[in-house]
Parts: structure tokens; sequence; C-alpha cells
């Protein structure tokens, strides 16, 4: 015993606290740790060596941090988390999800839910109450002395925490009880996960997994909170939002995944095309311009009339008329949209430029597209490359033995990238693809359908974000071109591409900027058709009607059976008993997770309309006034959801029974 106090007695004070501190709270919590979170404790075990150090109380608990230069808090934590606190909670940062727009609710069941809570729930609170929270999102643990009284006074359902500074997290062992924090977690009912280290788009990347996993109806209400800032922190935060924007877009519903059906069907019947593979192929030392149609296209146009013999050209969506307009007769044009739409769309550029073409179709501008298009797409083009968008429920249900595409969303330039890429191109050059415009009333190319059809909807786009843009400055965008940049950084990672940005959008991650007045292309004039028969070789042919022998139609007519008796009696055992939609949504996301494993790609056409109706009743159950309105919606809920799924899976019933012919007329098509 009197070796072990005169050996402690020559430790310095701090070095003394901290032995104590590591005895004690710092122990229990890194055992918590190694069980709760094994991940977490791998990191903070294996922390390299640390640039910070915690300064300690007398008691061995950790107080502030000692930045090297300056403490972090400049008095005790506690202190400082109690004030910033306070007055964070008098002014929030809060996702507040917008009210549902009647007008753009395509989807007949979601249309019914909001059009009825509408009015229902006329007398309404503006946003939910500050104790409704779905998600507290803290960036910055520190000591996370914040954090308790945060989820106190938040009432979230699901806490994430993130300390892009690992060691901080070490520290904070010996501050805070994280078992205790857990258990004031599960004791209201709220989840809550840690995300350590790591830049930006590692935390993002981790983020959308979690948000995944809650679903749409965590975001409205949440809460995002900032502990300490800097570049990092303040980067992840915007992330955060922007990605919360995304989510709540409405992805997929009845009606368009039936229509996908239809569409692919008729498409492999009734014509000979290539098949595209979702597999990259042996790369091209060809370089490949990807033109969409954002405004800085206008401006692009000369340069690439200079190096259009030397680069393949590939036009996306309402491309295809501003580069006609200007004599520019792309190589392979990119098509993704199931509507009619398009048809208008193609047609209209069609009648414009009639005199370039001889008959009806673009004679020598190939279709590459989903085989969801509109069969009015696919007759305007004599050379058609067809593929598999991943995770329709057209490509489940009739892609057995073939490898989908990803990627392709939202926009037809985000498809035009990944297939260049896939075919074998890696030198690319993006023209038009903004991701915004710098003036809101000029989003898209002056020689496109937005501004030379007068029947073209959507002819107003909505930009109420800002982004950095290519050149400097900053562009306006919105949610869904948010999610464009991020699918192209994505591609460009993945596919390992050598790419130049030329258009004068938003800056995208991963591709160089480059002013199309600097392009200089040192290769020789191509031998297109050469690069052409390239990638025909590279795809599988198929005449009419012989892609539909290789799927088992009837296994999927009969999984759809299954499927709709199934679905019929997880609402039978939930439905009616549910109170509160936020744990019906995880019910019915679960059901529908198991089902995918089950019956597979049947359940895609109704998952987009199921899951679609929650957050949209959510928006309104979460602003109700009281808990008797509370109830009052929840009824209504219930019968609408009820009778909207219902329809469905009759009129579901209906379109198999015509599918049951399929395998007949397949091998009569394909001779």
């Amino acid at each position: 015993m009197g070796g072990t106090e005169r050996r402690a007695a020559g430790v310095p004070q701090q070095r003394r606290c901290l032995l104590m501190a590591e005895s004690t709270l710092h122990q229990k919590n890194l055992l918590f740790f190694t069980s709760a979170y094994p991940q977490v404790a791998e990191i903070v075990r294996n922390r390299e060596t640390e640039l910070t150090q915690p300064i300690f109380d007398d008691a061995g608990h950790a107080v502030d941090i000692d930045m090297g230069q300056a403490r972090m808090y400049n008095r005790p934590a506690a202190e400082f988390a109690a004030e910033q606190v306070a007055s964070y909670m008098a002014q929030p940062t809060r996702i507040v999800v917008a009210p549902p727009n009647l007008d753009d609710l395509h989807d007949a069941c979601t249309h019914a839910m909001a059009a009825t809570l509408e009015t229902a729930a006329a007398d309404r609170l503006t946003e939910p109450p500050l104790e409704r929270g779905g998600v507290l999102m803290v960036v910055g643990i520190g000591l996370g002395l914040h954090i308790p009284e945060l989820v106190s006074r938040t009432g979230p359902r699901h806490v994430i925490l993130v300390e892009p500074i690992a060691e901080f997290l070490h520290h904070s062992l010996s501050a805070l009880d994280w078992q205790a924090l857990w258990a004031q977690c599960a004791e209201a009912g709220a989840t809550i996960d840690i995300i350590a280290g790591g830049d930006p788009a590692t935390i993002q990347g981790q983020l959308e997994l979690l948000m995944t996993r809650f679903g749409e109806t965590a975001i409205d209400g949440s809460y995002i909170y900032i502990h300490y800032q800097n570049d990092v922190t303040r980067t992840v935060a915007a992330k955060f939002h922007e990605l919360a924007g995304m989510m709540a877009i409405l992805k997929g519903y009845y009606a368009d995944e039936k229509l996908m059906v239809e569409n692919t069907v008729a498409n492999v019947a009734a014509h000979d095309f290539w098949f595209v593979e979702g597999e990259l192929r042996v790369p091209m030392t060809a370089p490949v311009f990807i033109v969409g149609a954002g405004p800085s296209l206008d401006d692009s146009i000369e340069v690439i009339r200079k190096w259009q013999d030397r680069a393949i050209i590939v036009s996306a969506g309402s491309t295809l008329q501003a580069l006609l307009h200007q004599g520019i007769v792309p190589d392979f044009h990119v098509e993704k949209e199931n509507t009619k739409l398009t048809v208008d769309r193609l047609q209209h550029i069609h009648a414009r430029n009639g005199d370039r073409f001889d008959g009806d179709t673009f004679g020598p501008i190939r279709l590459v597209a989903s085989t969801t298009v509109k069969p009015g797409v696919t007759e305007l083009f004599d050379e058609k490359f067809l593929f598999l968008r991943a995770n329709l429920s057209s490509t489940e249900m009739f892609g057995t033995g073939h490898v989908a595409v990803d990627g392709t969303s939202p926009y037809s330039a985000n498809a035009a990238l990944i297939l260049a890429a896939i075919m074998g191109f890696r030198d690319v050059y993006l023209f038009g693809c903004d991701c915004g415009a710098k003036d809101a009333t000029r989003h898209h190319s002056s020689e496109t359908a937005y501004y030379t059809l007068e029947s073209y909807p959507d002819r107003g786009v909505k930009l109420p974000l800002r982004a950095p843009g290519n050149f400097g400055g900053e562009v306006l965008t919105n949610p869904y071109y948010a999610w464009s940049r991020l699918t192209y950084e994505q591609i460009i990672a993945a596919a390992g591409l050598t790419a130049h940005n030329c258009s004068d959008g938003v800056m995208i991650a991963g591709a160089q900027p480059l002013p199309p007045c600097d392009l200089v292309l040192t290769n020789g004039p191509l031998d297109k058709m050469a690069v052409i028969e390239t990638v025909k070789t590279s795809s599988a042919h198929y005449t009419p009607g012989a892609y539909l022998i290789d799927q088992n139609v009837p296994a999927v007519t009969n999984s759809w059976r299954e499927f709709a008796t199934a679905l019929r009696g997880h609402l039978d055992a939930t439905l009616e008993s549910s109170d509160d939609v936020h744990k019906f949504d995880q019910r019915l996301r679960d059901f529908f997770d198991s089902a995918a494993e089950k019956y597979g790609g049947v359940t895609i056409v109704v998952g987009g309309s199921a899951r679609s109706m929650v957050p949209v009743a959510a928006y309104y159950l979460n602003r109700a006034v009281d808990a008797a309105a509370y109830g009052r919606l929840i009824e209504i809920f219930r019968t609408i959801f009820r009778d909207e799924i219902e329809r469905i899976l009759d009129d579901g019933s209906s379109m198999m029974t015509n599918l049951d012919a399929v395998p007949d007329t397949a091998l009569r098509e394909a001779g």
C-alpha cells in the first residue's frame, strides 16, 4: 500500500485526476460503449495521438478541453452547455415540412389523403410543437454535457450524435454518463445513434443510412444543433438539411409503377434492341460530351460545335431540341421518363426539325432508354439501346438474369452520365449540367420545350436554395437539383471518371471546373461508327418478344396474389389498432422490407403509394391542436389508407391477370 501511495505522489495532479477518471466514469462509459456501440468503442480505443487534452476537476471529471492555443469552453463545460442550450431553445433551428401541395400530388392515394385531411385539420398548428420533434441532430459532442438537456427539451423520436473529431468523443467519456443518457432516451422511446470521426462525405453517407431506417415521417419538426463551429460541423449540418429536403420528395406511386410494368412489356415485345447491362465495360479512350438542358448550355454551343467530330455527343431529355436547333446531331439520346409528356416533347422536337431527317424517326440518332418509357418514344428511333432502371417494380419483376442501372435519377442527364460510363466512356465533359440557375427566370436552355411548347407544364421552376457555383459565386437550386448534383458526384467517384465540368452552374465534387473556352481535345477526329459498333458488340441483341421468353411471368403473377393476401392480413392486424402514425409507419416499412425478400418486385407496385400516404398524413397529425384532434384525424387516416390500398390491390390484380397471357404472346412475337 505504501509503495502505491509513493508512486501516486510523484504523478502531477492533472494525471492523478486522469487516472481516477479512467478507473471510474471513463471505464464505466467504455464498458457501456463496448456493449452498446462496439464500433464506436473501437474508434475510441484505437485513437491516434491526440492533439487535445481534457481538463479535469478535483473529482476527476473532464470540465474543459485544452486545444493547445486555447481552451474549448474557457469555463466549466456544464455552465457553457446550459447557456448554449437555453439560447438555442429560444430560437431553435428546425426542419419544418411544407404543407402538401395538392397540385403536385399526382398519386391518387396521397392526393386523396391530403385533400381530406386538409379540410378535416383546417384548425391546426403552424408547425409541430417544440416537444414533438422527429430527429434531434447534434453536430459536435465535445464533452457532451449539452445533450441530456436537449433530449429533454425537444422530445425527439430519434437522436443522432455526430462528432467529426473522434478524440472529443474520447474526452466525453470522462464527463458525460453515457449509460444514463441512453436510459433517458430509452425511457422516452427514442433511438440514439453515434457517428464518430470522418469527413463530411463519409458522415453524410452514414446519415443517409440512418434516415432511410427512420423513414420520411422522422423529418418534420427535426432539430439541428451545432455545438461548436468549424467548416466541418457547418457542412455536416447543411448536408443533413439538404438530405431532409431530398427525402421529403415523394418517389414512386402505384399508377407510375403500373405504367412502367405495362410499358416494359410493350417495348421488349414490339422492338428489336441492344440491351445495356448495368456493369462497367472495358474503357474506351474516346471523349464524351454529356449535354444537359441547363441555361449555361446556350453559351457552350459553339464549343460543342467546334469539337463535335472529336467526341461522342450524348444528349438527355430536353437537350435534344437545343442541339438540333443549332445543327448539332448527337450520337446517342437518353430518355428515362415514362410519361406521355416525353412523347409529346419528342414529337414537338421532330416537328421543328423534320427537314433534318428522312421519315418519321430521328434517323441516325440512337436512343438509349429505360424499358419503361412510353412505346411512343421507342417508335421515334430506328436504333434502340434499352436498360433496366434499378429499384423499379418492372425491373424486379422482369429483370431476372440482368443487371439494372443505378444512378439514373432524378434527371435524364444523370442517366446519361452513368450510361456513358457503363458503355465504356471515362473521359467526360459536362455541358448544361447546371443543377440550378443563376437567374430563376432562365432555368433551362432557351431552345427547349419549356419555352417553345405552349402546352408544356411546369414552365416555372422554384429555386429556393443556394449552392456554391462551379466557377465561383452562388447558384440558385432546389432539392431535386441537389439530388441531381449528388448523383453526379456518386457516379464520378464510383466509375472512376475523369470528369470536366464545363457548366456554369452548381459545383460538382470530383469534376474539374473547365470554362468551355479553355477546352482543348488533343485526339484526332473520331471514327464514330467504329465506336458505336464497339458499344453494340458488347451488348446483347434481342428480337421482338425474345426478351420475355426468359422471364417467369406466371411466377410473378402468383407472387402478386400471395403478397396481396399478406398485405391485407398485415393491415387487419395493425391498422385499426394504430393510434400513433409514426409507429404505424415503422411497422408498415418493416412489413414491406420483409415482403420484398419473400415476394420480390411485386411489392414495389404498391409500396410507393402505401409508404407515401403516411408522411402526408403525418404532416397534419403532427400539427393536431390537442389529443382529441389527433384521435379524430388518425381515424380519418386509417379509413382512407385502407380504402386506397384496397383500390390499388384490386386494380393491380386486374393488371396481373392480363400479364398471365404474356408468355404465349412473347413466343408468337419471337417467331
